[in-house]
């Protein structure tokens, strides 16, 4: 199977090598000449993930349509801020008749300004892509890790089980376990808001906060969600899947964690802008927070954790102020 790969971040890289060691014809593409020539010269990229070498004949370019040309698989790594613009242009190509290939997402978040989730964007800018060639690939994984094989377990989730299988077949392998699901919804909220709930988290390692605070937030966290995904009209269980509590588990708790990163830096009382500039890769729980926010808004779905770190993020408030409000809260029956 041809297999392309628009991205050539690290997690693009990575699941780039999983479908390669699985004897597949790879190609990346990147809108970058600078990522071109150093993965092709020294085939790692030592910003993102030091010590990892990729295979000598991965093929890079920053030339779409001869990247895509013949594929039966186009998978997605790139940060969902770019995500209009790359549909576009994907849409601009046209696949043969009748060899139009599964395209399978595994961006995580919500686009800002149409809140819509990155399948949405994709299906309204690619005129030959249907909801059944459609895949959504998200769980508990970090690149560090996979690139280097530590045992994982994803979803690949399509409302056509045969092209999640597809991706299954291709993605699995003795280090990555891959799982289905009809839920494409689901999958894919479960990956975008979790980003804004390890802000979050972080924050609490800034402040030096217990475990069982820790423990709270991840539970109210899934909770909210979980209400969010109803609205939508995703299944609860997923929320309570890989890509759910599992994504969610490791977003929030994990070292590699660049969500993390940024709320455990705005809890020892940084800046965003401060933080923001001291990253070498994108944490997108920031754009997605404000554009979650304006689709709970919009569902009247009541979301404080995610209003909590919109109002560090973006108006500035103290770490202190927040939580002080966040526990004066009225008093409730616990409720998902």
């Amino acid at each position: 199977m041809k297999v392309t790969v628009l991205g050539t971040g690290g997690w693009g890289l990575t699941l780039g090598q999983v479908v390669y060691e699985n004897k597949n014809e790879m190609t990346f593409w990147t809108n970058s000449q600078a990522e071109v020539d150093l993965l092709s010269t020294e085939h790692q990229y030592k910003d993102k993930l030091p010590g990892v070498i990729f295979p000598a004949d991965f093929k890079y370019t920053t030339d779409m349509p001869k990247a895509l040309d013949d594929c039966d698989m186009v998978l997605i790594v790139v940060p969902s801020q770019f995500m209009g613009g790359v549909a576009k242009n994907l849409g601009s190509w046209t696949p043969k008749k009748g060899k139009e290939p599964v395209v399978v997402c595994a961006t995580k978040g919500i686009l800002e300004g149409t809140n819509q989730l990155m399948s949405e964007v994709l299906l309204e800018n690619v005129p030959w892509l249907t909801e059944d060639k459609m895949v959504a690939f998200s769980g508990p994984s970090h690149a560090e890790e996979v690139s280097r094989h530590v045992l994982t377990a994803i979803v690949a989730a399509s409302v056509n089980e045969e092209s999640a299988k597809l991706v299954q077949k291709a993605m699995s392998c003795s280090y990555l376990r891959v799982y289905t699901s009809t839920d494409i919804v689901g999958v894919e909220l479960c990956g975008s808001v979790k980003n804004v709930i390890a802000i979050a988290s972080g924050v609490l390692y800034g402040i030096g906060a217990g475990d069982n605070t820790r423990a709270a937030l991840l539970t109210r966290g899934q909770a909210e969600m979980c209400r969010l995904g109803k609205a939508l009209g995703a299944k609860p269980e997923t929320f309570a899947g890989l890509a759910g509590m599992g994504d969610l588990i490791v977003t929030c708790l994990s070292q590699h964690s660049r969500n993390r990163y940024v709320g455990e830096h705005i809890g020892k009382g940084e800046t965003l802008d401060q933080v923001l500039a001291s990253m070498k890769m994108i944490a997108e729980g920031v754009p997605t927070c404000r554009s979650t926010r304006a689709l709970a808004q919009k569902l009247g779905v009541e979301m404080p954790i995610v209003e909590a770190v919109y109002a560090m993020l973006f108006e500035n408030k103290k770490v202190a102020d927040v939580i002080k409000e966040m526990w004066g809260r009225e008093l409730k029956a616990e409720n998902w």
